[in-house]
């Protein structure tokens, strides 16, 4: 995504494709193009170019050798800033981020200390506006701010909450800015600060085996008393129903058929859901799945005890849109919704269980589960279920 803000702050002429990161064959083809064998790469008449930087700093040469410093002092601070971002401050990720997102196991300890680091790092860039600087060199944007943008972008997103962000207010300043862009937001899709820090478990995941972590529930999911717990008792039994059904690799319409037979409309409900694209989002596959992805990291995992749902990606000659249907307890919808970042970008409407089109709906949208597959006049291209 870091290519595509430059490419767009630059006007570069530049055909993109999507890779799709599931798609292992067409993945390996493409990396076998690259010298390092790894993506994004550049294919140009002179020859083939890959890693986000390089292709940056050759395609801001070629239509605007400014965004790289105008002399040669501003060149090298533009060099000093993106080595600093991609060196310092990448690394605090592998012990914040990555475990939010289940890529790395949570050490408390290495958190601790990277949080130590990162924060000294922002207060070193809160140094460097504290003498009116519109952006990290001066009143142009450069290189250096589109670098750093995306490396503090998870932390703001994800691990920076408003009364963190208060503590450095120009680099927050300098952040939104460049969020609010045109340019960043072609780039990136909204970019939507966090209420609330996100932390991992602090448990061990196999994700091959999610049903028996379900069906085994773990204490530590279960925290303060919910407002869903103190509903009267429904006969609906929901542990029950996804068991049933991710357990059932086939043809999934007998556990719909008996879900119709015992589903209790006044202990539960159904909802559709869609996020709302601004005009420039919906055009690029990778970026309307991290969309979909951001959405449910932000769910608290509590919730999962009183909600099932499948959350996808779906296609329309090349518009996507982050869709899904969802049941949860309750009549209303709940808080664990209603406080996500995303909610007040969603439609959220509520399904008839009495009415057939309804249930078709539901239907599809959770049997009809394999890419390719065609779900309310979309094409499905990318899915979660949430259990």
């Amino acid at each position: 995504m870091e290519v595509l803000h430059t490419s767009y702050l630059l006007k570069a002429k530049i055909l993109f494709e999507d890779a799709d990161i599931e798609d292992i064959s067409k993945r390996n083809s493409y990396s076998q193009k690259t010298p390092t064998t790894t993506l994004p790469f550049l294919e140009t008449s002179e020859g083939n170019i890959s890693e986000s930087i390089s292709i940056e700093i050759y395609l801001a040469n070629k239509y605007k050798p400014d965004l790289l410093g105008k002399n040669i002092l501003e060149r090298a601070k533009v060099n000093q800033w993106i080595e600093f971002a991609s060196c310092e401050i990448q690394k605090c990720q592998q012990e914040i981020i990555f475990p939010i997102f289940n890529w790395k196991e949570f050490n408390k300890d290495l958190a601790d200390k990277a949080n130590k680091k990162l924060m000294k790092y922002i207060e070193i860039l809160e140094k460097q506006f504290s003498h009116g600087k519109k952006y990290i060199i001066g009143d142009q944007i450069t290189l250096a701010d589109i670098v750093l943008f995306r490396y503090l972008r998870f932390f703001m997103m994800l691990h920076f909450p408003e009364n963190i962000r208060k503590s450095f207010p120009k680099v927050t300043k300098w952040f939104e800015n460049i969020m609010n862009s045109p340019e960043a937001i072609e780039a990136y899709g909204r970019t939507i600060l966090c209420k609330k820090q996100l932390k991992p478990l602090n448990i061990k995941i196999d994700k091959n085996k999610k049903i028996e972590l379900f069906k085994n529930k773990i204490p530590e999911f279960k925290k303060e008393k919910n407002p869903l717990d103190i509903l009267p008792p429904s006969s609906f039994d929901l542990n029950g129903f996804k068991t049933a059904f991710l357990e059932e690799k086939g043809n999934k319409n007998k556990i719909m058929e008996n879900f119709w037979k015992d589903f209790d409309p006044k202990g539960y409900s159904l909802w559709f859901m869609e996020y709302q694209n601004l005009k420039r989002e919906g055009k690029k596959l990778f970026r309307t799945r991290n969309s979909k992805n951001f959405f449910l990291e932000r769910l608290d995992e509590d919730f999962k005890n009183y909600a099932f749902g499948i959350h996808g990606v779906y296609k329309n000659e090349g518009d996507y849109k982050v869709r899904g249907v969802w049941l949860w307890r309750g009549k209303e919808i709940p808080k664990e919704i209603k406080e996500n970042d995303y909610f007040k970008f969603l439609t959220i409407t509520n399904l008839n269980s009495d009415n057939d089109n309804d249930r078709q709906l539901v239907n599809d949208y959770w049997t009809k589960s394999n890419k390719g597959n065609k779900v309310d006049g979309r094409v499905l291209e990318d899915f979660t279920f949430y259990f």
